[in-house]
């Protein structure tokens, strides 16, 4: 049985091919500029950029690896996480607005899981608002969970796509992997908790997500496995 390092190294040889290819296919259209007005030329283009979103996202989940949970505020792990969403997404018109509670709000989550998860929801308010738009993240908090939303300010999602986009290899962008909202659903799965997404009358979409508040003495030993 492969273990983690193994898929990795896998993922790793794959997308270092899917990347050769993709460079020989700019090289020889730079040199024969009228290649691409052949036939099949742009799918091959869209089907190695899909491709290479696929691997992407496989790589960055440890398959059949523990979660390693500690005790995080979510307050501040959610700040971070918009940062460095600010530092990789690059676009001016594009702005991130959090809500947060006043006391701290405690639950027991693997950071590295968790912190793709939610970028990745991120990137998909970002992506569904084009060049222009907020996201809002809001924090709240129940006497047993945390509840977190994510708000874009988009086109929202078409009703008949909504009850699908957490299944495998389902994507409404060409060159999506379709791997991103399964993954995510699996993430939060795997910490006991839920995510859901609506689409409101005013427009946009809304993810809603509910964890499990951290014991009041958590246990040091408790793993779960990421099933995906």
């Amino acid at each position: 049985m492969l273990n983690t390092e193994d898929y990795m190294k896998i993922f790793h040889e794959i997308k270092n091919s899917v990347t050769l290819i993709s460079s020989y296919l700019q090289l020889l259209e730079k040199k024969h500029p009228e290649i691409s007005e052949l036939c099949y030329w742009n799918t091959i283009g869209s089907e190695i950029t899909r491709l290479r979103a696929i691997v992407t996202d496989l790589s960055q989940i440890k398959f059949g690896s523990s979660l390693h949970p500690e005790p995080i505020d979510l307050k501040d792990f959610l700040a971070e996480c918009c940062n460095h969403f600010h530092s990789f997404d690059g676009r001016d018109g594009i702005t991130c607005a959090l809500s947060l509670p006043e006391p701290p709000c405690i639950a027991d989550i693997d950071t590295n899981q968790f912190r793709y998860a939610i970028l990745n929801l991120l990137k998909n308010a970002s992506e569904a608002m084009g060049h222009f738009g907020q996201i809002q993240i809001k924090l709240s908090q129940s006497q047993n969970n945390a509840a977190i939303s994510i708000a874009d300010s988009g086109n929202g999602i078409s009703p008949d796509y909504l009850p699908h986009i957490f299944e495998p290899f389902f994507t409404t962008k060409p060159e999506g992997s379709g791997l991103g909202l399964s993954i995510t659903s699996q993430i939060i799965s795997a910490h006991q908790g839920t995510v859901s997404a609506e689409c409101p009358k005013e427009g946009g979409t809304i993810f809603r997500l509910l964890l499990p508040l951290a014991p009041s003495c958590p246990s040091k030993n408790s793993r779960t496995k990421i099933q995906i």
